[in-house]
């Protein structure tokens, strides 16, 4: 029976509870119903192409709930199936076209067109779990190209043979009318739940010719015809099609809970259709789950395809932002709720703030009962902590920094200290003051190198006479008034309030005075001057980073028209 010890429920005196509390609980639930020991959250992928950021909701989804189930005190595994004895269907866009010679054979079977793994599997599933390492997320991978050919499943395949009329009539409720130009009764009779892979050339391209309880006789579209035992402990070449798949293994390891994309959980699909399955055929019922919507790109297709090639891996998102950071994005927005992830500069900056100052919350206990939960499970896993820095430093200043000094650490760490040194904390040496900085720090100069060379910010080298020559009287004050005061306070927030301060006393206001459009409108204005002194350009990086980035000499310089 389920073992009923779990640490305090963190809604204990809470009234609300997040998506994956509540999904944990549905799950707990009906691992009681079934006399489970252990809570089974399952997660599977077709490694068809590189495994993209929507594949991973996926995996995300069910690992923050079995996370959420073991913080209970309670026995919960995470297993995920990689689905790469799955068919070959498609040659991705950017691969060789002579690749379409595989079509047709397992996943696992068709070379790596990159000469790095052993198949074209191997290659996606290690870059996709290389990713997920540094996401936290440990689970028991099983690969169904060792499973099926091993024979594991043969009473399963076996079970799905005999009962293969029962199947069709199950499978032809949820069909759509006016699909099929044949009767239902001749479809009844050449129907097959189980596809062999030709012996002879490797392929599916395979009809089942009969079954007489035992092996299956076969042909092949290129010629041969063969017979395929399903007894224990005999080597299969095949693979019994989805829909009767899915509700087969969620029957052997005993699933609780897996969550399920848009297009499973429709009334004609395979999770509808398997929920009547598990139970009339293989004797089990079918897990809990919930459904999970797509994941777009900022200005692409609003649904990522692997096999179709292009798409954005776990690692374009790795390379930008910290990995707590990226649990966050799944995990802070209902499975339900389609999510665009925009990975450009404007955006990347935004989230960067957004999520500092959630963990600013998290951390200083003003955050809601849900926020601190949400923010343990985005730093924190069974298995230990999440890779995050160990001091957040600001990432607008560190990729400004970044850009300016063509990512050189020292300077970057020497920017770094001038900005921590009015903490009043004692800070450690140069190399250890770098390593803290990161994974953070290798993100900001990834992101600087990213950036468009239209985006890119090139300080002057002296002073600019010709944008001097443009200012009025006032704006020019305003640049003395500056370049007198901004020396007060060398720190960000010093020199953010410097920045701001100075367009206020220019329109006559007081330093702490609200913005109106007229006061936004003139301060534009004077951080166009600035930037046109500064770099040449009437943008770029946030002006208090900017100045605090190249350091009091070289702004003074820059901004003191020579005498």
């Amino acid at each position: 029976m389920l073992s009923t010890t779990r640490v305090e429920d963190p809604r204990s005196t809470e009234t609300e509870a997040s998506w994956i509390q509540r999904a944990a609980d549905a799950a707990i639930e009906h691992a009681r119903e079934s006399s489970a020991t252990t809570i089974v959250c399952a997660s599977g992928i077709s490694p068809s192409g590189p495994i993209h950021l929507g594949n991973l909701r996926e995996v995300m989804t069910a690992h923050l709930v079995a996370e959420e189930i073991k913080a209970r005190g309670i026995a919960a595994e995470h297993i995920h199936s990689w689905d790469d004895y799955d068919r070959f269907r498609k040659v991705p866009a950017g691969l060789p076209e002579q690749w379409d010679q595989h079509i047709g054979k397992p996943l696992a079977e068709v070379p790596d067109p990159y000469g790095q793994r052993d198949s074209y599997a191997s290659h996606f599933i290690a870059e996709f779990t290389t990713a997920l390492q540094r996401l936290g997320v440990e689970m028991r991978e099983i690969r169904q190209s060792q499973q099926y050919p091993a024979g594991i499943y043969n009473a399963s395949i076996r079970r799905a043979m005999d009962a293969r009329g029962e199947i069709f009539d199950i499978l032809e409720r949820f069909q759509t009318e006016g699909r099929h130009e044949r009767p239902v009764a001749e479809r009844r009779a050449a129907y097959f739940p189980f596809k062999p892979y030709c012996e002879i050339c490797g392929k599916d391209f395979t009809e089942v010719a009969g079954w007489d309880g035992g092996a299956v006789t076969y042909r092949c579209r290129c010629g041969h015809e063969g017979q395929m035992s399903l007894v224990d402990g005999v080597r299969v070449a095949g693979k019994l099609v989805w829909k009767v798949d899915w509700p087969m293994r969620w029957a052997f390891e005993g699933v609780d809970f897996e969550p399920a994309g848009e297009d499973h959980h429709a009334p004609s699909s395979s999770f509808a259709s398997g929920r009547v399955l598990a139970p009339e055929i293989f004797g089990a019922s079918a897990p809990n789950s919930i459904v999970y919507s797509f994941v777009g790109l900022a200005g692409g297709r609003s649904k990522m395809s692997g096999s179709a090639g292009g798409a954005a891996t776990p690692d374009t998102a790795l390379d930008i932002l910290e990995p707590s950071m990226v649990r966050w994005l799944y995990a802070r927005r209902l499975p339900s709720q389609s999510f665009t992830i925009d990975m450009s500069p404007p955006a990347v900056l935004r989230l960067y703030d957004e999520w500092d100052r959630f963990a600013a919350r998290a951390e200083d206990d003003t955050a809601s009962a849900v926020e601190r939960h949400l923010y343990e499970v985005c730093v924190r896993t069974s298995a230990g902590p999440v890779e995050r820095s160990a001091r957040p430093v600001s990432f607008r200043l560190l990729s400004s920094a970044a850009d300016i000094t063509d990512a050189n650490p020292q300077q970057v760490e020497r920017l770094v200290r001038q900005h921590l040194v009015s903490d009043d904390a004692e800070l450690p040496d140069d190399a250890v003051l770098l390593d803290e900085l990161e994974p953070r720090l290798a993100n900001a100069v990834n992101f600087a190198r990213a950036l468009p060379p239209e985006d890119r910010t090139i300080i002057r080298s002296e002073f600019n006479l010709e944008a001097w020559a443009a200012l009025d009287d006032r704006t020019r004050d305003g640049v003395g008034m500056l370049v007198e005061r901004m020396t007060d306070n060398w720190t960000l927030d010093g020199l953010t309030k410097c920045v701001y301060a100075v367009p206020k006393l220019l329109e006559g206001l007081s330093e702490d005075a609200e913005p109106t459009p007229e006061l936004k409108k003139a301060q534009r204005s004077f951080f166009k001057a600035l930037y046109q002194l500064l770099c040449s350009r009437d943008t770029g990086p946030r002006l208090p980073t900017l100045v605090l980035s190249l350091g009091p000499d070289r702004v003074r310089t820059l901004l003191t028209p020579p005498q």
